[in-house]
């Protein structure tokens, strides 16, 4: 084969490759080449510009908040990075005394999180110019406006001081025909009577500039409507991941086409490593990983203590597996989980039982999970209510996963348990 059927070959493949998405994009955007640079002629003396670009940090890395409308990549290839970053290379070349040349490349990285996290990591992507517009963009706001020359700096900044002086001091260009028409007699013009070529360049640059950031602010909005309508999928806590049903597949790969590592139970916890779209990366006990769906997990308010509103006004007093000591069939004589509980603070009597209530619901399922993922065997769990309106509720095991998993209504499971007396449950207006 020869070096040009090869290379035929090598530019075949790599179109194929860009064609397949994210996955296969990845080689090409590790050692993307940068486009060319973008420049601009500036009618300031090259001490000036740089001083500006200093001012206005233009050489720090910086985050940007999305890459879609920057880069030069599709919408689907764009969605498999995070954490986009920029830096501008920036070289200035002096074109004259009052004259300079500003190329601008910014170099755009990325983490590209790959299925199989071997293959993840940092890649170029070539910017589309639109970074490098907006920077000169602002170039020229900031020198027009924000760091106006000094008088006398350079040999074209003289006529700014205006008087004899200047025509003293360049007499061989007295006479000349082009002295009237030069561009470095622009400078001449005072404040009150400005160049209308600067006008316009300044209302152009102003104009660039708020369609940038209108530009910036409909696409900010358009991926927090995204998360928004995502987060009915996104159903965990933090970075803990509870399984709300029994027999949920935990899948290799982010398609439910992929391999079926396990299948989990209901309270089964996992670390939750990302979230991509409806699907959840979460970490396994073995050190292995897997992806969920979002909806299978529990929402926030069923598994945050914090969001329960009984949980702050008791306090746990004692806890402990033993059998079963009281007349309530369904756990007489079998093991159960007993928590004692005394109240945190002074609960007016007309809301202690609905608060002791409360609180009863959200122990069962505290204590359920405890019983789901315990070494021993639990049958029921029963919460002692120590204080002025003593009580005990009760739940089996059973009941309680029937009534998480949706199986029986709230109104059937109260029913099904045990609370005695059951006026330490109810407040006085209560009937």
């Amino acid at each position: 084969m020869t070096a040009a059927s090869r290379a035929r070959m090598r530019v075949t493949l790599a179109a194929v490759l860009a064609a397949f998405g994210a996955n296969l994009f990845l080689p090409a955007a590790s050692h993307a080449q940068q486009a060319e640079p973008v420049e601009r002629v500036y009618n300031h003396p090259q001490v000036a510009v740089e001083r500006a670009l200093q001012d206005m940090q233009a050489y720090t890395t910086a985050r940007l908040p999305v890459l879609e409308g920057f880069v030069s990549a599709s919408a689907g290839t764009v969605q498999h990075f995070e954490n986009p970053h920029y830096q501008f290379r920036i070289d200035v070349f002096p074109q004259g005394p009052a004259q300079t040349l500003v190329q601008v490349t910014a170099k755009i990285t990325a983490w590209y999180a790959d299925a199989d996290p071997a293959h993840s990591q940092y890649v170029v992507i070539p910017s589309n110019g639109r970074l490098e517009e907006d920077l000169l963009d602002r170039l020229s706001l900031y020198l027009e406006k924000g760091n106006p020359l000094p008088p006398g700096s350079t040999p074209a900044a003289a006529p700014r001081s205006g008087g004899a002086p200047a025509d003293s001091a360049a007499p061989p260009i007295h006479g000349s025909p082009s002295a009237s028409t030069d561009s470095s007699a622009a400078p001449v013009r005072g404040p009150g009577n400005p160049d209308p070529a600067s006008l316009a360049a300044n209302i152009a640059a102003v104009r660039g500039e708020r369609e940038a950031v209108e530009t910036t602010q409909r696409k900010l909005q358009q991926q927090i409507s995204e998360l928004e309508a995502n987060a009915g999928s996104q159903k965990y806590l933090s970075n803990l991941a509870v399984i709300k049903a029994a027999h949920t597949p935990l899948f290799e790969q982010a398609a439910e086409s992929s391999t079926i590592l396990f299948h989990a139970e209901p309270e089964d916890e996992f670390e939750v490593s990302e979230v991509r779209g409806a699907w959840v990366h979460v970490r396994l006990e073995n050190g292995g990983q897997a992806w969920v769906r979002g909806y299978q997990l529990q929402p926030p308010g069923e598994v945050d203590d914090a969001d329960d509103p009984g949980a702050a006004n008791f306090t746990t007093r004692d806890e402990d597996v033993r059998p079963f000591a009281g007349n309530w069939e369904p756990l007489i004589a079998k093991p159960a989980l007993v928590i004692s509980v005394q109240p945190t603070r002074a609960i007016p009597d007309n809301l202690l039982g609905s608060s002791q209530l409360a609180f009863a619901k959200y122990a069962f399922t505290q204590g359920y999970r405890e019983a789901t993922h315990s070494t021993r065997t639990i049958a029921g769990v029963v919460v002692l209510f120590l204080g002025g309106k003593a009580g005990a509720a009760a739940a089996t095991v059973a009941d309680i996963r029937r009534w998480r998993d949706g199986a029986i209504t709230d109104k059937q499971f109260l029913a099904r348990c045990s609370f005695d007396p059951p006026a330490s449950f109810r407040d006085s207006l209560t009937p």
